[in-house]
């Protein structure tokens, strides 16, 4: 199943802390962050397809470093404090490398990415937090927006760009 399939899976899911409310709040903030920014829903979307991938990245090397656990107490954490996820995320060469990557792919200059990096960054983990167990709710199992995001098969079909899009045509 891919990520937007077990992304709607968890909000149907009532042990899972997603809600269709929630999917809708990370989508107007992203819309937000892109209108603070300058940036075109076009490039905001090519913008998060690029940071997505960042993300998992850094997200897949913590998971196989130091296990699931350390990649699930990342998403907790930078949804939970925001912007001070990213320094656990990236170093300061890979955030350079992804400015980069992300002003060579969207008409976004390096200022505005700089912008949207402490306000995208959170609303992924935000967005990845919603397949976590609620409080008090039988554990399900691991977080299956986490293990789809990390493309637990293997087979590259995970855009983070392309999963906010499908979600903003849902909502």
């Amino acid at each position: 199943m891919g990520l937007f399939d077990q992304v709607m899976g968890a909000i149907a899911d009532p042990r899972r802390q997603a809600s269709a409310g929630q999917m809708t709040q990370i989508l107007g903030d992203a819309k937000q962050a892109a209108q603070q920014n300058n940036a075109d829903s076009s490039s905001m979307q090519q913008a998060m397809s690029v940071i997505g991938g960042f993300v998992r990245s850094s997200l897949q090397e913590k998971r196989q470093t130091r296990g699931d656990e350390a990649a699930q107490s990342l998403i907790d954490e930078g949804a939970a404090n925001g912007a001070a996820v990213i320094p656990h995320l990236f170093n300061s060469a890979q955030l350079t490398e992804m400015i980069a990557a992300v002003t060579q792919k969207t008409n976004l200059n390096a200022n505005q990415v700089q912008g949207i990096l402490p306000m995208v960054i959170p609303l992924v983990m935000r967005f990845l937090s919603a397949g976590n167990t609620k409080q008090g709710a039988p554990s399900p199992g691991n977080n299956p927006i986490l293990t789809a995001f990390l493309d637990g098969d293997g087979d590259g079909d995970v855009d983070m760009g392309d999963v906010m899009g499908m979600a903003g045509k849902f909502m």
